[in-house]
């Protein structure tokens, strides 16, 4: 019988292939950490309210805010904000003109004006995550 021996230099430019291989793949696959999607994105609260709840962007940079049903008197239940600049969003449409801006991480004001008398909304929130 016969035994394959290969060569030693062979052996450890294979073990390094396979290791680099491995931390390439584990290093694509795993990510070090889960950052959120935007920082608007979640749940805000205010006292005695339900949450308004930020999603995340679609692939058309479009934001999707759900009211809760306390404030429909106010405006839709539904509305779709694009980004105004890095700490504020802001409703296509301007009646009425919605506009959500960050305070801090935790923290955000909730702004909203229509052309209906009484139709004027200042809410603070804050993270309800």
């Amino acid at each position: 019988m016969t035994r394959f021996h290969p060569r030693t230099s062979a052996r450890p430019a294979g073990m390094v292939l396979v290791a680099v291989t491995v931390l390439a793949l584990g290093g694509a696959f795993v990510p070090a950490t889960a950052a959120p999607a935007s920082p608007f994105t979640g749940h805000w609260a205010a006292m005695g309210l339900s949450p308004v709840i930020v999603d995340a962007p679609d692939g058309r940079g479009l934001v999707h805010m759900t009211l809760p049903d306390e404030l429909h008197v106010v405006a839709r239940h539904d509305i779709v904000l694009t980004r105004k600049d890095p700490a504020t969003l802001q409703s296509r449409d301007s009646d009425p003109l919605v506009t959500f801006h960050l305070v801090s991480a935790n923290s955000a004001d909730l702004k909203i004006k229509g052309q209906k008398p009484g139709q004027v909304l200042d809410l603070p929130l804050s993270r309800d995550d």
